[in-house]
């Protein structure tokens, strides 16, 4: 089953400077680099997340990136990381997963669907009832998508449709190796997952530091 795990940049951040030493080394340089921006907040509370998750094997074990860049742990599960707004959150799956969190704000989303969004996208936003809302959904589910296959954007978004369907769940158009889930758990945000595990945890388990 793919499991979930969150931290809020709020709990962390009165004690950052003790905490960053138990990330690896790359990701202290970054955080450090970032100074005390939220960008440093959340890049800490993703690397205290694979702490959490892989204890001293993510402190001093080297990250293997894939072609596409896409990190792992040699002989350990599968992940992924996302951060947005005041969360980052950890995918720990046994296969192959994307996760991506979006906070709902406003941008110029009618631009941007247009430009990076499926046709069949763009009429499902057409009939929204909230469409800003249903953007960051959509987005979101690309995006889990484009990080579960290790693509990131080597792949035109606008190749593919991503729809929102009942049960909280989405189809993907042509491909059926990969199963996703809406997950409700952030007021304000849209968090989905992309796996190839049919079982996705509904139950993000936040972690304090």
């Amino acid at each position: 089953m793919v499991e979930l795990f969150a931290a809020d940049i709020r709990q962390i951040a009165p004690r950052a400077e003790k905490l960053i030493p138990l990330l690896d080394e790359e990701r202290q340089n970054r955080v450090r680099r970032l100074g005390g921006s939220p960008d440093a907040l959340r890049s800490l509370a993703a690397g205290l997340l694979l702490y959490d998750a892989f204890g001293e094997k993510a402190r001093s074990a080297q990250f293997v990136h894939g072609k596409r860049g896409k990190p792992h742990l040699p002989d350990h599960r599968p992940f992924n990381l996302t951060h947005a707004g005041d969360y980052a959150v950890l995918a720990l799956s046994e296969q192959s997963v994307g996760v991506d969190i979006e906070r709902i704000r406003d941008i110029d989303w009618e631009k941007i669907s247009k430009r990076f969004f499926h046709p069949d996208e763009q009429a499902f936003l057409a009939r929204a009832d909230d469409p800003k809302a249903t953007f960051f959904t959509i987005w979101t589910l690309k995006e889990a998508y484009l990080k579960a296959e290790g693509h990131g954007f080597s792949v035109s978004p606008i190749s593919f449709s991503v729809l929102p369907c009942g049960g909280l769940t989405a189809v993907l158009s042509g491909n059926d190796r990969y199963h996703f889930r809406r997950i409700d758990a952030f007021p304000g945000y849209r968090l989905s997952v992309c796996a190839r595990e049919a079982e996705i945890s509904g139950n993000v388990r936040m972690r304090t530091f």
